[in-house]
């Protein structure tokens, strides 16, 4: 998951980032073939003002992909 935010997350401070990754990894590990629909609420709740979602949920998906999910 680490590596999928690396890849796609575009941030300008990174101030939130860790807490991004961990809330990901436990949602996937939670909901592993759930929908953007179902996972977007979910990231934007930690968003800080420097980021959007979009490349959020991409991290999300291709970090649940190498994860196996």
């Amino acid at each position: 998951m680490q590596a999928a935010f690396k890849d796609c997350h575009d941030c300008s401070a990174g101030f939130c980032t860790p807490g991004m990754v961990l809330s990901a990894i436990d949602l996937v590990a939670r909901h592993p073939t759930q929908t953007r629909q179902r996972f977007a609420p979910s990231s934007t709740a930690i968003c800080a003002g420097a980021t959007g979602y979009h490349n959020i949920v991409k991290a999300v998906k291709q970090g649940a992909a190498a994860m196996g999910k």
